[in-house]
């Protein structure tokens, strides 16, 4: 029988993207303000501008919403990207078999040596847990993760007995509680 767990996260915005957002509806107030003083003799052409920067501007600032969406199906493990609720994009597909690594945050990481870092979770500092595996496109890859209750479950038991000892491990050492991942 198959076992099946999702979440969905909304990435907060940091810095980066309140400044787009911020450059954008600067852009669209200079683009209303400027169609009005230059075009305001021609009304047509002045509203539909007017209207234009609008949809523009909103249609933009929702591309900074972004949501990630967890689906384990028997330990194989799928990471959508939503962005503004409108696009979705697959950004990581693992068989359960070819996870290097599944283990709790320790204080500090180092991700040199990878490839591609991903962090599907609402802000870097909240991720909880960390995948490693290989990828034929970006070779070694490492996803920082936030995963609730349901997902690590189905996470851990998508893994092999050696793997989950490693995670139980080093979840002891980093004083990480884990919920009953009992089969």
């Amino acid at each position: 029988m198959d076992s099946f767990a999702e979440q969905l996260l909304k990435k907060r915005n940091g810095l980066k993207e309140n400044l787009i957002i911020s450059l954008i509806i600067s852009a669209m107030v200079l683009v209303c303000a400027l169609a009005v003083m230059f075009l305001l003799p021609i009304p047509a052409l002045c509203l539909m501008l007017i209207f234009g920067a609008i949809y523009g501007g909103l249609w933009l600032i929702k591309t900074q919403y972004i949501e990630y969406e967890y689906s384990v199906l028997n330990g194989d493990l799928d990471i959508d990207r939503i962005t503004g609720k409108r696009k979705r994009k697959r950004v990581v597909q693992v068989r359960a078999q070819k996870i290097d690594e599944f283990l709790p945050m320790p204080d500090e990481m180092d991700t040199k040596g990878f490839g591609r870092v991903l962090f599907a979770c609402t802000a870097p500092e909240n991720a909880t847990f960390y995948v490693t595996y290989h990828s034929k496109k970006n070779g070694r890859t490492i996803v920082f993760l936030e995963p609730n209750e349901r997902v690590l479950k189905e996470l851990y038991a998508g893994q092999n007995r050696p793997k989950q000892l490693a995670l139980e491990k080093a979840c002891r050492e980093l004083n990480v509680e884990l919920p009953s991942l009992g089969n």
